[in-house]
């Protein structure tokens, strides 16, 4: 396996053929290098990097800076690559005050945006469409959601993501690297329109916000001071502000693969998820409908959000107006889904060496209709961890256990192929299909017992702002 700063190359599907360079290694006196404080400065230099500017396209975008992206903050003129999002804030007191844009990143062939110091990007959301070898790296985004009263906590109305790639026109070799997601309205980083040659890693996504919960507080104290619906009904019906805020600050949604069912450009979808940190995210590690997705390493700690569904369920259970206005369907949606990786509509997923802690069903291979095949994956799961709360696990007395969080938690190692197996898919018949473009081999493989130290607790783990390169090593996608 490599060492030292090999083990952050490049790799999976963004690795595979011609590898993303994004915009080279390019000093930064270069015309082509724009380093940039402002959300003015940024938007220019996104519209300099499309193809056929002059003199040159910029290659380069160092952030220098955390970015407030907002349209009513920023000041900026709704034009070009800046535009609003189609539904504005509603209920955020913050939101409403700063706006949300959607950032057009089109027509672009080589670029790398990037920040040395793991800068922040709020209130935006970045859409690449049309484009080919990006590199995005070390970047931090935040404050892109709101308490949904709209779609009854469904999260449907507003469609705001922190990345999205494929919008329209497929994008292809796009290396998301390094990068920190906290809690967003909707998915964190969805990808459609037959993009292929994605890799995300060394990443994390974790629940709250960057102001030490400040920014999920500010939300919640206005939900107690003006109590509307769904939240009143959890208040009157014995939940505190404190209880719904704990469920509120987990993850709703990760990466969605293919946005539309059964869309014939789903099956040109290529997406490697590798040494990436999943902190409370309830579903899609990912979901994938048609296509090819491979993950390694993955550590999807969902520990927190199973102790907290442990008191929260018996809380609505208990109640006879939270179970009617909570549960079955057209109903109110406030609670924690447990699910994993999700390969549908003959998708290929296929995991290594990952580790799943409190995730009720690690793999599933339907989610809409099981008795309907064509809407079945193909998904396994290779030498994996699987840790539940011993009263989860099917048979906890046979395995290795461990105390943590005041609970006792069971342990289970192996494939999803064995006969003892707790990972799953337990929906549909499962069906065996082989990639349709396989991605290559790993560079680097960590094994499940190491990936709590090499992705979390280490010295050097996943997210921005964790480890420390040069200029010219942050632009190269292979030291």
């Amino acid at each position: 396996m490599p060492t030292g700063l090999s083990v952050y190359n490049v790799d999976g599907y963004a690795a595979l053929g011609t590898k993303v360079t994004g915009g080279g290694v390019v000093a930064e006196t270069d015309a082509t290098y724009r380093k940039v404080t402002t959300p003015a400065e940024f938007i220019a230099a996104i519209t300099a990097a499309k193809i056929g500017t002059k003199p040159a396209p910029v290659k380069v975008i160092e952030i220098m800076n955390d970015l407030n992206l907002g349209t009513i903050e920023s000041g900026l003129p709704i034009s070009g690559p800046y535009r609003a999002q189609k539904t504005q804030p509603q209920i955020h007191p913050e939101l409403i005050l700063t706006g949300m844009s959607l950032i057009d990143i089109q027509k672009i062939d080589g670029l790398t945006i990037f920040s040395k110091n793991g800068a922040t990007l709020r209130h935006g959301e970045l859409n690449l469409k049309d484009v080919n070898n990006v590199i995005i790296r070390n970047l931090k985004f935040d404050e892109a959601w709101e308490w949904d009263e709209a779609t009854k906590g469904d999260y449907d109305k507003n469609d705001w993501d922190y990345i999205t790639l494929g919008d329209g026109t497929a994008a292809t070799k796009v290396w998301i690297d390094h990068c920190t997601f906290y809690k967003a309205y909707d998915g964190i980083v969805d990808i459609k329109g037959g993009s292929s040659g994605i890799t995300i890693s060394w990443s994390e996504i974790l629940g709250g916000d960057s102001r030490g919960g400040a920014f999920i507080k500010a939300q919640m104290d206005y939900l107690e001071a003006n109590k509307p619906t769904m939240y009143k009904k959890l208040r009157d019906n014995g939940l505190t502000q404190d209880q719904i805020t704990q469920v509120t600050r987990t993850v709703k949604k990760g990466h969605l693969i293919g946005a539309t069912a059964k869309d014939t450009k789903n099956n040109s979808l290529q997406l490697t998820l590798h040494h990436n940190y999943y902190q409370d995210l309830q579903d899609r590690m990912p979901r994938l409908r048609g296509g090819d997705v491979q993950v390694f390493n993955i550590f999807a700690d969902s520990s927190n959000a199973r102790v907290i569904k442990s008191w929260l369920d018996p809380i609505i259970a208990g109640s006879a107006a939270l179970t009617k206005d909570f549960t079955g369907t057209g109903s109110y949606h406030f609670g924690i889904t447990s699910n994993g990786t999700i390969s549908t509509e003959s998708g290929v997923i296929e995991v290594d060496n990952s580790l799943y802690v409190g995730v009720l069903t690690p793999l599933r291979n339907n989610q809409t209709n099981p008795s309907d095949a064509t809407y079945t994956g193909s998904i396994i799961a290779r030498n994996t961890q699987h840790e539940l709360l011993a009263a989860d696990m099917p048979d906890a007395s046979q395995q290795s256990t461990y105390a943590a969080q005041g609970q006792t938690w069971a342990v289970w190692k192996g494939d999803s192929a064995d006969s003892t197996s707790t990972l799953g898919p337990v929906q549909a018949p499962p069906i065996y299909l082989s990639y349709k473009n396989a991605p290559p081999n790993p560079i680097a493989m960590h094994q499940p017992t190491e990936l709590r130290a090499v992705l979390h607790t280490g010295s050097e783990p996943a997210g921005a702002g964790k480890i420390t390169l040069t200029t010219a090593q942050w632009l190269n996608s292979e030291n």
